[in-house]
């Protein structure tokens, strides 16, 4: 009986070691990427010129949360940037040795009333360096029209009014150091 104990303990343990062991990888590896960045949108070269950007500043947590606020939230030309946006919040992952996935939304309120009129859904892909101090990558939005205030569509459970795009908007990273 204590044989058949002991051997079933090792087993558990053993199962129990299997298991975590892929964890403890999984956060060393998220370790690398989380921080603190300046991101520069540069899909605005289009409209102003080689070299610029919008800035904005995103954050990578360990836990696998990411937030991010961008220089075109609360101004820019009203004919580009018709919307006020909040704060992003969201969830990022590895999607390889040196790149990182995410996932994320943010509200988009009317410059002249400040009432939510859609809700923006994000996708984005990224590679780094290395050292994961610098990337580069794309984000793709997709966007949820609210018919009023008040009645906006899920975005997690619904389709979006308007589709993100095929090609991503591009934008670099860089660590805050």
């Amino acid at each position: 009986m204590k044989k058949h104990a002991a051997l079933i303990a090792s087993v558990v343990l053993g199962l129990v070691t299997l298991l975590v062991a892929p964890l403890a990888t999984a956060d060393d590896a998220n370790k690398a990427a989380a921080g603190a960045y300046m991101f520069k949108f540069t899909g605005v070269q289009q409209f102003f010129g080689p070299g610029t950007y919008v800035p904005g500043f995103a954050t990578l947590s360990s836990d696998g949360t990411l937030t991010s606020v961008t220089g075109s939230d609360e101004a820019g030309p009203a004919g580009l940037f018709s919307v006020k946006n909040s704060a992003v919040n969201g969830v990022w992952f590895r999607t390889g040795h040196q790149s990182v996935g995410a996932r994320a939304l943010y509200l988009n309120f009317s410059p002249i009333t400040g009432e939510v009129v859609s809700i923006t859904r994000l996708r984005i892909v990224a590679d780094f360096d290395k050292d994961f101090n610098n990337g580069v990558g794309q984000f793709f939005n997709s966007i949820y029209v609210c018919p009023t205030f008040v009645t906006c569509p899920d975005p997690l459970t619904t389709a979006p009014t308007i589709p993100e795009p095929a090609v991503g908007q591009p934008f670099t990273l860089t660590r805050i150091r």
